[in-house]
């Protein structure tokens, strides 16, 4: 089937599933958006045929609009708010703002003001730092960006090619980098002091590139993984030797990313998710858990690793049993050892998903609260004119919410710059 075909049965498609949109008066879905897209009127001009319109309102309300056509999880967030659910079932609101992306992305009628005002330190090269350049440029300031590594953040090195193609994200990137960065400078900044002499405001964004650690015996053995070095390797296409039993720790995004992936790599490998709580109190979002149960991963639930075994290299994982009793400080049920409830689940390789924490020393200067930096209601950190947003701040959310917070410390950034 030709592309030109393939197209035009797209273009049916989401013409039948925008006219299911009720259009409702307050616009619930768009409440339960991260960065308020207006769905209504894309939707609108997509049932009218007016592709070119309903692409621009995204292009201009979402900076990495295509790149959350295909990994934004709308049915934890505007999806679920969809009225048209309580008849039968929600429009599907990704995959309509994915078709317009995919077919008519042209960013002909793309205007910017001139440049008004000051530059504007930014840190990090994520979607938050991006989406704060996004932002920033339209109101007329020079967005300086300073980040020791390619543009991009976790989208570019850490979602697999089955989920976000490169193509996609190139167009998202690039459309960025040609209209709303001022100025690149390829160097990591080791303290913000040094910024402040040329800069009146920051912006922080630098995402959360350390891992939590694994405290149990063995993590020091051959076949022992960390999450975002198996995630980077797939990403750029390296052969990864690992055995026929691969044994994920862990029950978040990440950890099901990497066994989603794997499972589609190697059909014929076992992988395992190994999770201390139950299913139910997975940090995963749901679609991502049935993705994994529809591709045959297999799942260890109520299982506390307690050693891992092996002479040199890992050959398996001693968990102990779990009882979960009551709920902890986030509402999740409390795991509990079971006596005399050790196994051992027979692996050759384990790959440690447990969470993300900022780079260790990283800006002892801005004060940091539960292992994050710490902003308050203007996203201002405690340093007069340093801003920050995204997973540094907010512990790791998606894309569209590390948008949210760029775009609303743009705002308040140009709040702050006109004041002084």
């Amino acid at each position: 089937m030709n592309e030109k075909v393939l197209e035009k049965i797209a273009l049916e498609r989401a013409i039948i599933e925008a006219e299911r949109c009720l259009f409702c008066y307050d616009a619930p879905c768009e409440k339960g958006c991260s960065i308020n897209l207006p769905i209504s009127n894309f939707i609108y001009f997509l049932k009218n045929k007016n592709f070119h319109s309903a692409y621009e309102i995204l292009r201009e309300n979402h900076p990495l609009i295509s790149v959350a056509g295909c990994v934004c999880p709308e049915e934890v967030l505007c999806q679920i708010e969809c009225t048209r659910g309580k008849i039968d079932e929600p429009i599907k609101i990704r995959e309509l703002h994915n078709f317009l992306t995919e077919f008519f992305t042209d960013n002909k009628n793309l205007s910017l003001p001139e440049y008004k005002y000051e530059e504007v330190a930014i840190v990090g090269g994520g979607p938050a730092s991006l989406s704060c350049a996004f932002y920033l440029r339209t109101l007329g300031y020079k967005p300086v960006l300073f980040c020791n590594d390619e543009i991009g953040g976790i989208p570019l090195k850490e979602i697999s090619n089955f989920r976000l193609r490169d193509e996609i994200l190139k167009k998202d990137l690039d459309f960025i980098k040609e209209n709303f960065i001022f100025r690149y400078e390829n160097k990591k900044i080791e303290s913000l002091f040094e910024l402040q002499k040329d800069f009146k405001a920051i912006f922080i964004g630098i995402g959360l590139s350390g891992e939590i650690e694994l405290e149990i015996d063995g993590v020091d053995k051959e076949g022992v993984f960390k999450a975002r070095e198996i995630l980077r390797k797939i990403k750029r296409g390296e052969v990864i030797n690992l055995g026929e039993r691969i044994g994920i720790i862990g029950g978040g995004n990440v950890a099901f990313e990497i066994a989603n992936t794997l499972k589609m790599l190697y059909q014929d490998k076992e992988v395992f998710i190994i999770y201390r709580r139950g299913a139910s109190d997975l940090k995963c979002y749901p679609e991502e858990f049935e993705r994994a149960k529809r591709l045959g991963v297999n799942f260890y639930f109520g299982a506390i690793p307690n050693e891992i075994i092996g002479e040199n290299k890992v050959s398996g994982l001693k968990v102990c049993q779990v009882s979960l009793k009551e709920k902890d400080e986030d509402g999740r049920r409390k795991p509990m050892k079971i006596e005399n409830s050790e196994f051992i689940i027979p692996l050759d390789n384990i790959i440690i998903a447990i969470g993300q924490k900022l780079e260790d020393g990283i800006f002892p200067e801005i004060q940091k609260e539960n292992g994050l930096i710490k902003v308050n209601e203007n996203y201002m950190t405690n340093i007069k004119g340093v801003f920050a947003g995204g997973d540094c701040v907010n512990g790791g959310d998606t894309i569209t919410r590390a948008a949210k917070d760029g775009k609303i410390a743009a705002f308040k950034i140009h709040e702050y710059l006109r004041r002084i």
